[in-house]
């Protein structure tokens, strides 16, 4: 309200100036005018449009008003009175306002002047003035930055100061006088250790732990702005040692036995260290530590001491008492344990080293049988008779004056094991048939082992060294050394094993023929030697066929243990007629045979597959006179001049399968990939 009164009354007083001198005249104009006009009549044409608007026009023109800041930006600093900020303004003006507010502390008057101290920080920020009267307002944007007050007149009410090394609590922190902000705080020397400078108020605090001679330091605040720096000196005294203690005393320590040195507690800093009478020979009192250590060389009975700790600032003591008694045994040892014996064999003497006089030594239990122990010299002599596993045993070396002990390990293993021989030496063995050789050896074996790894298949018992199992691959002969051996030692023997393949499946072919197809029913011309007949020449074929789950048909050759099914896929019933004729791929074929595994499985069997070919040529008939070349009767249904799956790949050529036809009983291969087959499943 005050603002608005003020600007009013100097509105008025802009009239009272301007309008009325310019008003009178208008009135005198505007009665000559009427009079002009005659007939009685007043006119106002042009009078009152013309001299009237200049006029109004003319006390509008000589109110513009015009502000400008030419300094700024303004740079002020913090809590510092400024010098004026004066505009350069023209025109008369009523009213001066900023947007936004002036920093804290600064003021702007009605004629647009800047003053006051400011007393906050602040970056670089746009401000702007608004001077206005009664007909118009201008205004002008000025920048203002307040900075920090740089610190100043930093001093400490006493600059000299002394301290007592390792006083602790530390002082309290001492705060020097300064003005401004303070953002860092540092010394031209580092301080005495212990003592730290406040970063942001100079003080001086902590406990310093070292000691000095009078030093000065020059200590400067600053902050962005500017510095002030101040000189102090400091002086670090050592403190009078206090609150010596040895703790465990009265001592009792053993004649000629190292003691473990003693360290006392105390509090400062100890120079010299002394005792009122000296301590017993071979100790020793450490000067500036009051460690006492060494080896005591004599016996003494309970003798008191003062052990006064001191430096050049004071001193303190404490009492302790100090006993010296004869050195019993000690440091018994046992060169080789654990010691290990053979039944039967006297030992090499065990005699251990011992320190002092031993005038007894004994064991916690009985040695092993045969075995003695010497009553003074606690040495082990003898011949085990009896074998036993790894036993403790403490043996106890004594004195009137006190014992040792020690603890040992003795095992008696019986003697080592000889003679290992394999008959024959060079063992024979077949891919897929389950052998073995026992070897023959003298005394008792804890573990068998090869030089290398037996062929795949072969396994060798731990404790008989027999050799057994089922070959997995082929070999050649090959040596191998046999290690048998026991706790005591070993003996070895070297053998050879050779693996051969498989024989042949039966292809129950029991004729054989010459090369011109003359046959020999024994096998035995030499112009049969080498056809396939012989090489495979069988017994004679039995078959057994089976009816399961009532509509389930199998057939089991009686001499390979195979489980066929009696149809092939796509056919079923007792002869085979129900159904189709199926052509399979390979992969189509391997599913057939795994769906016969669901549930219970066909005929309560889950193992059905495609035969391997070897499994399905027991199943040609070279004897037949006719095809299809196979077993009729319990197979019936058998196609002519077709073929049927196996799974054995056709190794010459990727891709590519064997497969039996039983027109003539001959393999060939085809591709895996090619519904061209037919299949019939087996069962191992």
């Amino acid at each position: 309200m005050k603002n608005k009164k003020g600007q009013f009354k100097k509105s008025k007083e802009l009239l009272d100036r301007k309008i009325f001198p310019n008003f009178f005249i208008f009135i005198i104009l505007l009665t000559l005018g009427g009079c002009i006009g005659g007939n009685g009549s007043t006119s106002f044409k042009g009078i009152l449009f013309g001299p009237t608007n200049n006029l109004l026009q003319s006390a509008s023109i000589n109110d513009s008003v015009s502000v400008n800041y030419s300094l700024s930006p303004y740079v002020l600093t913090k809590d510092l009175p400024i010098d004026p900020i004066q505009p350069s303004i023209s025109g008369s003006i009523e009213q001066c306002s900023s947007n936004p507010t002036l920093p804290t502390g600064l003021v702007i008057s009605g004629t647009c002047t800047i003053t006051g101290t400011p007393t906050i920080n602040q970056p670089a920020t746009n401000y702007t003035i608004t001077a206005s009267n009664l007909s118009q307002s201008k205004s002008a944007t000025i920048v203002i930055t307040v900075n920090a007050n740089p610190p100043a007149a930093l001093n400490f009410a006493t600059p000299t100061f002394t301290f007592t090394a390792g006083a602790m609590p530390g002082f309290a922190p001492i705060v020097p006088n300064y003005t401004g902000t303070i953002t860092n705080c540092t010394s031209d020397i580092p301080l005495p250790t212990g003592l730290s400078l406040g970063t942001t108020n100079c003080s001086l605090s902590g406990s310093p732990s070292t000691t000095q001679g009078p030093t000065n330091y020059t200590i400067t605040a600053s902050n962005a702005f500017g510095s002030t720096s101040t000189i102090i000196t400091i002086t670090v005294n050592i403190a009078p040692p206090s609150a010596l203690n040895y703790a465990g005393s009265p001592f009792v320590f053993t004649q000629d036995a190292t003691i473990a040195a003693i360290h006392p507690t105390y509090t400062g800093t100890v120079t010299a260290c002394n005792s009122d009478i000296p301590l017993p020979a071979g100790l020793t009192l450490g000067t500036t530590t009051c460690v006492i250590s060494g080896t005591p060389n004599t016996i003494q009975p309970a003798t008191h001491y003062n052990i006064t700790a001191s430096n050049a600032s004071g001193s303190i003591s404490f009492p302790i008492t100090i006993t010296v008694n004869l050195a019993p045994p000690s440091a018994l040892s046992y060169a080789g344990t654990p010691f290990t014996f053979t039944q039967g064999a006297t030992i090499t003497t065990a005699t251990p080293s011992v320190t002092g006089t031993v005038t007894s030594c004994n064991s916690d239990i009985p040695l092993p049988a045969g075995l003695g122990i010497n009553g003074t010299t606690c040495a082990i002599s003898g011949t085990p008779t009896t074998t036993q596993s790894a036993t403790n045993y403490t043996i106890t070396a004594s004195n009137a004056y006190g014992s040792t002990n020690t603890t040992i390990s003795i095992t008696v293993n019986p003697a080592p094991p000889t003679g290992l021989a394999y008959t024959p030496s060079a063992l024979v063995f077949y891919k897929g048939v389950a052998g073995a050789a026992t070897p023959t050896v003298t005394g008792t074996v804890t573990s068998c082992n090869p030089n290398v790894a037996l062929p795949g298949g072969l396994t060798l018992n731990a404790t008989t060294c027999a050799i057994s199992g089922t070959p997995t691959v082929f070999q050649a002969s090959a040596n191998y050394t046999i290690t048998a051996s026991n706790s005591s030692g070993n003996t070895n023997t070297t053998i050879s094993i050779m693996i051969f393949g498989t024989p042949p499946m039966k292809t129950m072919q029991t004729n054989c023929w010459d090369a011109t197809g003359t046959i020999d029913a024994t096998c035995v011309t030499a112009s049969s030697a080498g056809q396939d007949g012989k090489l495979q020449k069988g017994t004679n074929p039995s078959f057994t066929n089976q009816t399961v789950n009532t509509t389930e048909y199998i057939t089991i050759d009686n001499n390979t243990g195979l489980v066929w099914k009696t149809c092939h896929e796509g056919r079923s019933g007792a002869t085979c007629t129900t159904g189709s004729d199926n052509l399979f791929n390979l992969a189509t074929a391997i599913t057939a045979c795994n769906n016969l595994n669901a549930g219970t499985g066909y005929a309560n069997r889950t193992n059905w597959r495609v035969p391997i070919i070897s499994e399905l040529e027991t199943l040609a008939n070279f004897d037949a006179t006719a095809n299809p070349r196979t077993f009729t009767a319990v197979f019936p249904g058998t196609l002519s001049n077709r073929y049927y799956w196996s799974s054995t790949p056709y190794l010459p050529t990727a891709g590519y399968t064997l497969v039996l036809n039983f027109g003539d009983a001959g393999t060939n291969a085809t591709q895996t990939n090619i519904a061209g087959t037919y299949l019939r499943c087996v069962s191992p």
